[in-house]
């Protein structure tokens, strides 16, 4: 008999599922408490909590089944519940940790109103004499707001749920101004309702960017509308916050034993995109849609995954799932991926343009211009699933367009290589094999090669390989002349990227370093990820003696910690010689792999003097 879970989450959010996802990568069982029944497919082993739980019953619960962790993934507006789980935690002596979703800073506009309660907000909508105004806080500030705002007509957008809708009913509001929304992953449903219902204000939480309070502040901005944002609750404290898949597996390895401590594996965007994809094509062929979905990866490999939201109107259905990167460090990972499908009658399948996508606007990425950012591997798999589909339902002669999205991804393809590849406005939907590997270098050495192809396909002659933002930053000052993709970032690679150039009619490579990884590629490391080197001071104190320094200075450069440390025992000049013989040996072992092209080292420190020979 399988051990019974003994940490209870909260949940009912995006950051939940995210988490139990986590838990369970961990191989950690737990309870899904929410106050109403959920959908939510709990992992092997877990059990659902499906009632609300005072604080009397929540210390009954934990003393029950002897619960040992708390985790608070419920959303941040739930105060209430907030504070009874630190009460009860308190009163057990629990730890107590919260799994926080990612907030913008305060957004300074005019148009912006920040409002301590709802108490304020209404007071603020009357003296400003709005007479029709849109809510986009959900169910629960309903009734306040239909009892304060007497004076206007209010329409609330609502979660388009049977529990929701008895709920704002019961409140006495007209059901013609009540909006069932079959999801709050994207705001397309909310722009027409400006347009329809032509309000003068806007009402919302702070909601962060799942909540897609971005979106929500431009649409305010596009048609000039009063935005008034209820700010957050104060919140308990708690035994630790995170916001990230690591932060909290680095807790639970520091205070208990993980019963799975290998490293989990995950599934790229592109499986993401084609699951939702599948089961938002069968929504709107059959009605209906299981709460998993499963298809074959390249390799044909069956894998599934939980449907997070799904929906369908008249001529479309959509559906979503929270992405599983595994122990990869991925930007997206547990994010919201959906996919929107309509049919068509030309006969395949189109892709069209989805929010947080991008669109390909440079050659060299192997994809059509001006279309969405949906790599090649994930339009395959995407196409087969669906045109499978129409076999099964005998559809000759009909097609689907497809309409991928991520809430988040405009905000989030500002922190990836995408601008500089010519991908605007979004993330990419990647993947070759469907999977992913944890700590893979795959992933990396890919888009090396994706941003070498744009350089080919723009003949430029000459890239400036660099180790990351801050180099880049700094390299970016000398070669002005050089358009931003030629700027490729290597990361750890250097090897990888050397290589990557001899297969492109690239004629000069810049190679910018700083010293701390210089330290290592003088070495011989053409890989310079800390799991696989570290700085070699014996080595550094040899480069100090054959430089033709004292004793004294050599056993100063073995005593350091830290390779900038370097920067302070000696001048950083091309004529010192303790940089003069590292600049030599990094450009001998980088020379190594270079063939076909020029390759001038540029050797950099951490205030961003660089290094340069006569060019």
């Amino acid at each position: 008999m399988s051990k019974r879970p003994d940490i209870l989450l909260f949940g009912g959010t995006t950051e939940a599922k995210a988490t139990a996802n986590w838990l369970s990568d961990m191989g950690f069982t737990y309870y899904y408490s929410t106050k109403t029944p959920t959908a939510f497919e709990v992992h092997a082993g877990c059990i659902k909590q499906e009632q609300a739980l005072p604080v009397h019953e929540m210390i009954s619960f934990c003393r029950t089944h002897k619960i040992k962790l708390i985790v608070d993934a419920a959303h941040p507006y739930a105060k209430e519940l907030h504070w009874n789980i630190h009460a009860c935690s308190t009163a057990l002596k629990l730890p107590h940790i919260r799994i926080e979703r990612s907030f913008t800073e305060k957004k300074d506009a005019d148009n912006v109103q920040y409002q301590e309660s709802l108490e304020a907000m209404i007071q603020t909508c009357q003296a400003s004499g709005f007479k029709r105004i849109l809510s986009l806080m959900g169910v629960k500030s309903v009734c306040q707001l239909h009892n304060g705002l007497t004076e206007a007509e209010v329409w609330y957008r609502i979660l388009d749920r049977q529990l929701s809708w008895d709920e704002a009913l019961a409140c006495g509001v007209d059901q013609n101004k009540i909006i069932g929304s079959l999801a709050f992953d994207n705001l397309k449903d909310v722009e027409l309702l400006i347009e329809q219902l032509q309000v003068d204000a806007l009402l919302t939480k702070d909601s962060g960017h799942n909540g897609l309070f971005d979106q929500k502040v431009m649409l305010a901005q596009k048609y000039q509308l009063p935005l008034l944002v209820l700010e957050q609750p104060a919140l308990p404290v708690f035994t630790e916050v995170f916001k990230s898949r690591a932060e909290l597996r680095q807790y639970m390895e520091a205070n208990y034993t993980l019963p799975k401590p290998d490293l989990a594996h995950g599934y790229t965007s592109g499986t993401c995109a084609t699951i939702c994809a599948k089961a938002a094509a069968t929504l709107l062929l059959s009605g209906e849609c299981d709460s998993r979905i499963g298809i074959h990866l390249p390799d044909g490999e069956f894998v599934s995954m939980p449907v997070h939201t799904k929906g369908r109107e008249e001529d479309s259905a959509y559906a979503t799932v929270i992405k599983n990167s595994g122990d990869d460090p991925d930007l997206m990972d547990g994010l919201v991926i959906g996919c929107r499908v309509y049919r068509n009658g030309v006969g395949n399948i189109r892709f069209l343009k989805g929010e947080g996508v991008g669109i390909v606007k440079l050659p060299g990425l192997d994809l059509p211009l001006n279309e969405p950012a949906v790599n090649k591997v994930p339009r395959a798999m995407i196409a087969a699933e669906l045109e499978a589909l129409l076999d099964e339902y005998e559809l000759s002669g009909a097609g689907f367009d497809v309409e991928v999205f991520i809430p988040q991804g405009q905000q989030l393809a500002l922190k990836t290589f995408n601008p500089r590849l010519g991908i605007e406005g979004g993330l990419s939907i990647i993947g070759s094999t469907g999977r992913i590997k944890p700590f893979s270098s795959e992933a990396y050495v890919a888009t090396i090669h994706r941003q070498l192809d744009v350089v080919q396909q723009n003949q430029a002659a000459q890239v400036v390989f660099n180790s990351g933002g801050r180099s880049e930053r700094y390299l970016k000052t000398h070669f002005k002349h050089l358009p931003p993709y030629c700027f490729v970032q290597y990361g750890n690679y250097i090897g990888e990227a050397l290589e990557a150039a001899k297969q492109r009619s690239i004629k000069v490579v810049h190679l910018g370093i700083m010293t701390g990884k210089a330290v290592k590629l003088a070495a011989g490391h053409l890989d310079t990820h800390s799991r696989n080197v570290v700085m070699d001071k014996e080595f550094l104190a040899d480069l100090a003696r054959e430089a033709g320094y004292s004793a004294k200075q050599v056993e100063q450069v073995r005593s350091i910690t830290l390779a900038r440390e370097l920067e302070q025992l000696f001048p950083f000049k091309l004529e010192e010689p303790f940089f003069n013989v590292l600049k030599q040996r990094c450009e001998l072992a980088a020379r190594a792999v270079v063939k076909g092209y020029e390759m001038r080292l540029v050797l950099i420190n951490n205030e961003g003097v660089m290094l340069l020979n006569d060019e």
